[in-house]
């Protein structure tokens, strides 16, 4: 669509913390639209009465978070491009308005999600966590160490990141287990396998790498049970949903040892509140929700964006990636 007299430019506004980025990359490529890009939702008060299209993140963290509320005051948006993979609060936010489109960044994760529970895992491993505190408290010790080479990893979700992670942990010398809903061949994986499996080889793996999605059929997956059923030497690894995990389950076996330690990126609640064991627990690695994240972010996530918005543009939503469906 070209701004015209009689066709006005198309609003896309733009929430994101890399706002300016977003904001150059857009006016450039897209001069035939109106371009609004703001650290906050706040910053863009006078404008959501008329915005059409919506690119933000849909987290939880103040300024950025994406509300019921805030759908109401914008009776003209058409499509949301929600810059992160998981839909789920984007379309709880959207739930009276059906007829939004909303699509997602989804398969482009896979690298620095990698990246992430390779981090988690090493850390466990190498006691990193005791080695940064003995070199604050300036006390040489050698701490125990575990290497990943000949170690056994489940990798439960092989979606773009599982199948991604799969790869560089058969560089480390790992025997790769995927768990999936579907059994196809996967490079890197040497035994693929169902969920339903997980229960009956849990017990083998020296790590549980979680990269599932936020949805009712995963929710609480690693419970009390699951947990009982790893070795008291493995770690379990979340870069996917906090809701994939009983949290209150998962505490409990962390303090009596039942499993040797934890990396945590993603929580059921986040930000993770003051309150939460999980601060104080030493077996615990805990990151904010960094694994999307990295300082390619934005390039990374306007590849989709760019093509999605060239293809609304032209009224072709068939040619549009991601596609979130209604009640999803």
């Amino acid at each position: 669509m070209t701004a015209t007299d009689s066709a006005p430019a198309t609003p896309l506004l733009v929430v994101d913390r890399q706002w300016s980025w977003y904001e150059h990359e857009l006016r450039a490529a897209y001069p035939e639209i109106e371009v609004i890009a703001v650290p906050s939702f706040a910053d863009a008060e006078a404008e959501l009465d008329r915005v059409q299209i919506l690119a933000t993140m849909g987290v939880p963290l103040p300024g950025i978070e994406f509300t019921s509320a805030l759908a109401e005051r914008m009776p003209k948006l058409e499509w949301v491009q929600c810059l992160i993979s998981g839909p789920e609060r984007v379309r709880a936010a959207l739930a009276a308005r059906p007829e939004v489109l909303v699509t997602t960044v989804a398969g482009i994760h896979g690298p620095q999600m990698s990246e992430m529970a390779l981090l988690q895992m090493l850390a466990l491993g190498r006691g990193l966590r005791k080695i940064l505190h003995n070199q604050d408290a300036e006390v040489w010790e050698r701490v125990p160490q575990r290497i990943l080479e000949g170690k056994s990893v489940g990798i439960v979700g092989m979606g773009a990141v599982g199948t991604h992670l799969a790869r560089v942990c058969q560089a480390f010398g790992t025997r790769v287990y995927g768990f999936s809903r579907t059994l196809r061949p996967v490079e890197g994986v040497d035994q693929m396998c169902s969920r339903e499996d997980l229960v009956k080889l849990i017990p083998e793996l020296d790590f549980v790498v979680l990269a599932l999605p936020a949805d009712g059929d995963t929710r609480h997956l690693v419970d009390a049970k699951l947990l009982a059923a790893m070795k008291p030497s493995a770690y379990l690894i979340n870069i996917g949903r906090g809701s994939v995990v009983d949290e209150d389950a998962l505490v409990r076996a962390l303090s009596d040892g039942t499993i040797a330690g934890a990396g945590l990126d993603v929580f059921a609640t986040e930000p993770l509140p003051p309150t939460s064991p999980l601060w104080q627990l030493e077996n615990v690695i805990v990151t904010p929700h960094l694994g999307g994240h990295h300082d390619q972010s934005a390039a990374q996530t306007f590849v989709v964006l760019d093509r999605n918005l060239r293809a609304f543009l032209q009224g072709k939503r068939e040619q549009m990636l991601n596609i979130v469906p209604v009640g999803t």
